[in-house]
């Protein structure tokens, strides 16, 4: 014998919401650049704006790859070395290895309606980096993702 149930829950609604962010520049924040143990390179603003129609956190993540004649692993060996510091004034939203931007910052940025930040972006290599790294190239897109708030 078969028992099915039904319930009806009359004070639901559903909508649609539109969640995007733009960035810009569009354009590549580096440009290639030689890095020795100790040097670091600073890029122009990053801007930051939510152009959907809520409030949204966003996360960032590196998505990097070998470049030229460098090898996966030799990619990966940069990758754990070169350290990515990201900015909005004066808090930091992460400092480290970019090989471990992923989903940062922590928790997501809440970023209201129509609301703007300025990101600064840092890039270094250690000096405690050895010359392992030497002559090795890396392509890093960054890469934002967005979800409406609250996160559930």
């Amino acid at each position: 014998m078969a028992f099915t149930i039904t319930s009806t829950n009359s004070g639901s609604t559903a909508g649609t919401a539109d969640v995007a962010l733009t960035l810009s520049p569009a354009t590549a924040l580096f440009s290639p650049a030689a890095l020795v143990p100790g040097e670091s390179l600073g890029s122009p603003q990053l801007s930051v704006t939510n152009s959907g129609d809520v409030d949204a956190f966003y996360f960032i993540f590196a998505d990097w790859q070998a470049d030229g004649t460098t090898s996966a692993v030799q990619a990966q060996i940069l990758a754990d070395r070169l350290n990515i510091g990201i900015a909005q004034g004066a808090t930091e939203l992460y400092n480290g290895p970019v090989s471990g931007l992923i989903e940062q910052p922590t928790g997501g940025r809440i970023l209201a309606t129509t609301d703007e930040e300025l990101l600064t972006f840092v890039v270094s290599l250690p000096s405690t980096s050895s010359n392992i790294v030497e002559g090795l190239d890396l392509s890093v897109d960054l890469v934002f993702v967005s979800q409406a708030s609250p996160i559930s």
